[in-house]
């Protein structure tokens, strides 16, 4: 089926309204004859006359009176897209679905998620706190619009931006006898607490210890990092884990952070996406305001 254009839809209803094609063609900034055409080219295609026209006055028939009020609801729905779209685009609007690891999900995103949405608060925002391998899952399925954490390299299909770039650190018992600067080799006397394998911050570990020259033992291996600075709060080893850690050490923890070197490792937090899909204003705008945020948890 043959549609009108949005240009003869205009012209109908200017004609409807006015009366008149003069004036019809003035508030459209149109050329009578052209307003004339586009009313002769929507009653071609229709076969139907829509006004009876004389010489004093234009006057809808019913088949165009009909036609007016359907065009006008449709101009009113085409309207309200169209706000709809600015809105989204302005920031007014939008929805964004985060997914992030619980840790980051329980100490920073609050606060950031509070700011972001004091600025845009017609923006609705859902966060996920899961696994790396979940948060992995739910950006290659379109169930989430970012996702936060540590994600190994070189990922397909899968947009990466950086959003923070701190150390590892050690984190120990304040009654603990150790520097403030450690080396890695200083470990070596020490129980020590580690993530498990089935994260990715564990291969940083593990790479300092092969560049100290040490094997790596751990005296425990947990899979939530506010277990790992429970422990190390409670005297039982030293933890090993990202400078962000220190987002978690409340007061009444007991928790001291050492900067490690020789060598000092860096590791990364991102944001991932789908690189198949565009992301929203929400989503581009989020990102802009996380990065600013999480660089004040650089070491």
């Amino acid at each position: 089926m043959t549609r009108p254009n949005l240009r003869q839809i205009e012209a109908v209803l200017a004609v409807a309204e006015t009366g008149n094609f003069s004036r019809a063609a003035e508030r459209l900034g149109m050329t009578q004859p052209g307003v004339s055409q586009a009313v002769r080219e929507i009653e071609s295609l229709l076969n139907l006359r829509l006004f009876d026209r004389t010489t004093r006055r234009v006057v809808l028939t019913p088949a165009g009176r009909a036609f007016r009020d359907g065009a006008v609801k449709s101009i009113e729905a085409l309207d309200g897209a169209v706000a709809e779209a600015q809105d989204i685009r302005a920031l007014r609007a939008g929805f964004l679905r985060l997914a992030a690891p619980p840790f980051l999900a329980a100490t920073v995103l609050p606060r950031v998620l509070v700011d972001f949405q004091s600025l845009h608060p017609g923006v609705a925002l859902e966060l996920v706190d899961t696994t790396t391998e979940q948060i992995l899952a739910r950006i290659a399925a379109g169930q989430a619009d970012l996702g936060l954490g540590t994600f190994p390299p070189g990922l397909a299909e899968v947009g990466h931006r950086p959003v923070l770039r701190d150390e590892m650190m050690a984190f120990t018992n304040a009654t603990a006898e150790l520097p403030v600067d450690l080396r890695w080799a200083d470990l070596a006397a020490h129980p020590i607490i580690v993530l498990t394998r089935k994260s990715a911050l564990r291969l940083p570990v593990e790479l300092g210890f092969e560049a100290a020259g040490l094997t790596l033992r751990p005296a425990f291996e947990v899979e939530q990092i506010a277990t790992a600075l429970a422990l190390a709060g409670a005297g039982l080893g030293v933890a090993i884990l990202p400078g962000y850690a220190r987002a978690g050490m409340m007061p009444g923890t007991g928790l001291t952070a050492h900067v490690l070197t020789a060598p000092t490792i860096r590791r990364e937090v991102a944001l991932i996406y789908a690189v198949d899909r565009s992301l929203s204003p929400a989503a581009a705008a989020f990102a802009d305001h996380l990065t600013h945020s999480l660089r004040k948890l650089a070491p």
